[in-house]
């Protein structure tokens, strides 16, 4: 079966190109058929009954992730449009209680999204991410291990989003220890034209083609990012490009996308506060004690998928395969840099299946299986020049398996139970060309059960609460380690064939309220429990920290004044996030802000001719610990604070927005790291300003 797959991996750039160059020819062809008529031509649409999932009740019975007994937010196309974003796609996620999903200026190296007190990585390595049903999470990367790229999505392209907290779907796998997020894309919109500009030397344009031929719904959304930067050397371009061709046949509707992106950029490095404190650095430069980083990607994607024309019943199917190259330069001394380099060709398959019986029972059984072929490597180069020497340089052949069942029954109207398994196995060879004696095959397999009941005492309260497991597949480095810095060939080292996967359990308890059809309030206390942890130990630096311990509460609120007026609030508190065998003089507790803080207001009204939408919203954390010094003392960093102001005024075909981010506390960052020469962090603009132009067709 592996060989089978290796000849069609080989193939995937080839039928990426052909697939982007077909779409952009009938979608043209589309546009000719329509041109001198009406142009809004009705889109093809499934409900998979979703389309209420921000009201459904936890006691009703579906397979909507909104169903679970977890926290659960939705986030739909109405919300997407008026979200200011950046450099990061995750910051459409900015306003979900409890969430960090954040941008490092430091490039495309991954999407921050941390919730649940699991912040151990900035490239977002603690949360499942799917995108039509293709995992985004790349394990084993020369990066991170787990490290989620969306950096080839764009707003546009985007349907819906659903965040799940905690590890309380069996849907998810590798890497859903904090939670998942499931990302849907659209497959028809408006046609536009838009024209950003901004701040620190921003410019983006974007195209959004969409159109009807025959039985063939077609969309195509391009988009050119371009940035100087706040700091010095944190310059960066990007360039994607999403083609999809969707059709209804029967009961069934089928699309097939393809998407194509090329970035590179260049990465200011972390500064040391004491150092900007002092005046001996200004919080604009890049690193000193670097030569300037940089990196660079290229990436190219096919998916085809089938789901129900209609329903929330039925089969889900999405077969995938993908070019993924990317490369990052990091300091590894005044003038030398260490290269993390991945070049993956990844394939895979999904399908569940979905079930409803009457308002009593609901069942989806699903399989999935991917692999992942290529090779990962971190080599010094010494003078920003490629060396002979490598911290490591892995040939990888990672395949995994996965089944799942989750299933929901009412005994009675006012309880809902709920049951799932999911198994994994693994089926690694790695080659490891530093050390080749640490070379190895490796089969292992996790089980990860999930438990929650829902009780509905009266018809506007949900009380729930759950037991779920998750996982995180082992890393390369830690099957096959690779030593110290050095060439390739040495003699010596030892492989794991026996590592077990890291798993984590964690317990939910909590409610959702609806004390009026306007106004909604949830909330939630959890205590996880995390085996065999690996935490980002210092900049560019990952580790294990052993067994970890969290427990915290989040609470939520919002409500609709108004049918144009809405506000909402929420708060979050990490009670513990604990390295529980942490040594005498070490690292006790993660890096984890103690609180998190939003709130914010959205209006819309007619202005004049046209209509205006205003959001305001309002980000702060603070009690961020963190250790320096030698011997290390515990100390907290500074608080930190984000307030986003936006503005659309809609008139005729085009849509006027200015766009404000204000981030006042200096010596701040929503990244803090400790080392033994003090609190290092990625500083940030105070102001940012992008005024926009979308032109509708």
């Amino acid at each position: 079966m592996k060989t089978t797959i290796k000849n069609a991996v080989k193939n995937g750039r080839r039928y990426s190109l052909g697939v982007l160059a077909a779409g952009v020819t009938m979608t043209a062809a589309a546009q000719q058929t329509e041109a001198g008529g009406n142009n809004s031509l009705p889109e093809i649409s499934v409900s998979a009954g979703k389309n209420d999932a921000k009201n459904i009740s936890k006691s009703v019975v579906s397979n909507d992730a909104a169903s679970l007994p977890t926290g659960v937010t939705v986030i739909d196309r109405a919300e997407i449009d008026r979200t200011n974003v950046g450099r990061d796609i995750s910051d459409l996620l900015r306003r979900v209680p409890g969430i960090m999903a954040h941008t490092l200026d430091q490039g495309d190296i991954g999407n921050s999204i941390k919730m649940r007190g699991f912040f151990s990585s900035s490239h977002g390595a603690d949360t499942a991410v799917y995108i039509d049903g293709v995992p985004q999470n790349v394990p084993s990367s020369a990066i991170n291990h787990g490290m989620n790229d969306m950096s080839w999505l764009t707003p546009e392209m985007i349907d819906s989003i659903e965040v799940i907290k905690g590890p309380f779907s069996a849907l998810y796998g590798d890497q859903n220890r904090a939670g998942a997020v499931n990302i849907t894309t659209r497959n028809a919109a408006e046609n536009s034209i838009g024209i950003t500009v901004g701040s620190q030397g921003t410019k983006r344009l974007n195209a959004v083609l969409s159109g009807k031929s025959g039985p063939i719904q077609s969309l195509i959304v391009a988009d050119l990012y371009q940035t100087d930067g706040f700091r010095d050397n944190s310059d960066g371009r990007r360039g994607s490009i999403f083609i999809k061709e969707s059709m209804l046949y029967g009961d069934s509707l089928w699309a097939l996308r393809a998407a194509y992106q090329k970035a590179d950029w260049n990465a200011a490095g972390f500064l040391n506060v004491n150092d900007l404190r002092s005046g001996k650095i200004s919080d604009t430069q890049r690193d000193p004690t670097a030569p300037p980083l940089w990196g660079d990607s290229r990436r190219s994607s096919l998916v085809l998928s089938r789901a129900p024309a209609s329903g929330a019943e039925g089969l889900r199917v999405s077969a995938y395969v993908e070019d993924y190259q990317r490369r990052r330069a990091t300091g590894a001394g005044t003038t030398a840099l260490n290269v993390a380099a991945d070049d993956r060709r990844i394939m895979g398959a999904r399908s569940v299946y979905d079930m409803l019986f009457g308002d009593k029972a609901a069942l989806s059984i699903g399989a999935d299986i991917r692999r992942d072929v290529g090779s990962a490597l971190n080599q010094n180069w010494p003078n920003s020049l490629p060396g002979a020497n490598y911290t490591f340089d892995q040939d990888l052949d990672l395949v995994t398996y996965g089944v799942f069942a989750q299933g929901q029954y009412k005994p009675v109207d006012s309880i809902k139970l709920l049951a799932g398994l999911r198994l994994d196995s693994f089926d690694y060879d790695i080659t490891n060309r530093k050390l080749p004696a640490a070379s190895l095959s490796y089969k292992q397999s996790v089980a990860t059960p999930k438990f929650g009941v829902v009780w509905t005492p009266v018809s506007n309260l949900d009380l729930f609460a759950n037991s779920g497991s998750g996982f995180r597949s082992p890393a390369q480095s830690e099957l096959s380690p690779s030593g110290s810095l050095g060439p390739l060939g040495a003699s010596g080292g030892t492989s794991f064939p026996d590592l077990k996967p890291s798993k984590v359990t964690s317990y939910d308890f909590g409610f959702n309220l609806r004390p009026t059809s306007r106004w909604r309030m949830s909330a939630a206390s959890y205590h996880t429990v995390n085996d065999s942890e690996i935490a980002q130990i210092a900049p560019n630096v990952f580790g294990p920290v052993g067994n970890t311990t969290r427990d915290g509460w989040e609470v939520d609120s919002s409500y609709d004044i108004t049918d144009d007026f809405s506000v909402y609030g929420s708060l979050g508190r990490i009670i513990r996030a604990h390295i529980n065998s942490a040594a005498p003089g070490t690292a006790s507790d993660l890096s984890v802000p103690r609180d998190t803080y939003k709130a914010g207001a959205a209006y819309s009204t007619p202005f004049a001719a046209g209509k205006l939408l205003l959001n305001a919203d309002a980000y702060f954390i603070s009690g961020v610990p963190y250790f320096s010094g030698t011997p290390l003392v515990k100390s907290y960093s500074r608080p930190y604070s984000r307030y986003d102001l936006r503005s659309t005024y809609s008139i005729g075909k085009f849509d006027w927005t200015a766009a404000f981010v204000l981030q006042p506390h200096q010596y701040s960052s929503e990244v803090a790291v400790g080392s033994t020469a003090g609190l290092l962090i990625d500083p940030v603009a105070k102001t940012q300003v992008n005024l926009s132009m979308r032109y509708r067709f």
